[in-house]
């Protein structure tokens, strides 16, 4: 492999994908990207083999990701949803090796946005690891990686940090799981920046770069320097990838809570950060061999 693998999220122009957005993928290879990550919330609407075919005549990779709503909650301690959420989750990994996709993540261990009355215990966690167990067991005939991406308190009240994350990885205990992580909810819930993703990386499938506030990356807080620090010194070769919005939908701020335009367009946000992005890694790998 060579160096970092730099992934474009679908939201970046669309919130729901359909066979219209196919044409996505060519504009995601002319800006420079490696890869294209296709949301599977509105499952019914993919196209896996359509998606295939195009990504291998372009020469992309494909990452998939989704969120679970309170009807298919995997934590929760209802059994028939419980089922629910392990089927989707099912159906979502073979859509994912239909698509010939690399992984497969997201907020996959309890429904984003929910709320609970205290801090959870460890039931929870029980749950989640159980399903998710049966869920990497199923994805690994496809050689899928399945990744656990923790999101900030008030998207999820079950896994915000890196160190929850691998407690729940080191409980479900598959070679095929994976930490997903996101620099947008770490800059909320983490101490630092390196000091995770260098714990994570023995375990790293996907690295959303998020700025802040979503916007371009190096225009906010995240600290750029730690993170790629970390990458290069624990050699890291994988997906990164950029989750930012500047045109953002109706149907999408629900979820993103971006109420302000970020960029003047999501084209000048996606360039701009992934020029800032491939500069970092340039400086940070070269020490270490550059790309390999």
């Amino acid at each position: 492999m060579g160096g970092l693998l730099y992934a474009v999220h679908a939201y970046a122009w669309t919130s729901r994908w359909t066979e219209e957005s196919l044409p996505l993928l060519s504009r995601a290879r002319e800006l420079g990207f490696d890869a294209v990550e296709i949301p599977l919330m509105d499952i019914g609407s993919i196209h896996p083999q359509s998606i295939r075919k195009e990504a291998e005549r372009l020469g992309l990779q494909i990452v998939t990701s989704t969120v679970l709503s309170e009807e298919a909650d995997v934590s929760s301690p209802d059994a028939a949803v419980r089922r629910k959420g392990l089927e989707y989750l099912k159906r979502c990994v073979d859509v994912s090796a239909e698509m010939g996709a690399l992984s497969f993540s997201g907020v996959i261990y309890s429904a984003l946005g929910k709320r609970i009355a205290t801090i959870p215990g460890r039931e929870y966690l029980e749950r989640a690891a159980e399903a998710l167990k049966k869920v990497a067991q199923w994805a690994q005939d496809a050689r899928l990686l399945v990744g656990i991406e923790p999101v900030n308190r008030y998207e999820t009240f079950l896994i915000n940090t890196c160190d929850q994350a691998l407690e729940l990885l080191r409980m479900i205990d598959e070679p095929n799981m994976r930490v997903h992580l996101d620099s947008y909810h770490m800059n909320i819930e983490e101490n630092d920046f390196y000091t995770p993703t260098k714990k994570a990386i023995p375990y790293l499938c996907h690295y959303h770069l998020s700025e802040s506030h979503r916007g371009i990356p190096g225009t906010g807080t995240v600290d750029w320097e730690g993170i790629f620090r970390a990458l290069a010194e624990g050699d890291y070769r994988g997906i990164v990838g950029m989750e930012s919005f500047a045109e953002v939908s109706d149907s999408m701020r629900a979820g993103t809570c971006v109420w302000r335009k970020m960029a003047p367009s999501s084209d000048v946000l996606l360039k701009e950060g992934l020029a800032f992005l491939k500069a970092l890694e340039k400086r940070h790998f070269a020490p270490f061999g550059g790309k390999k």
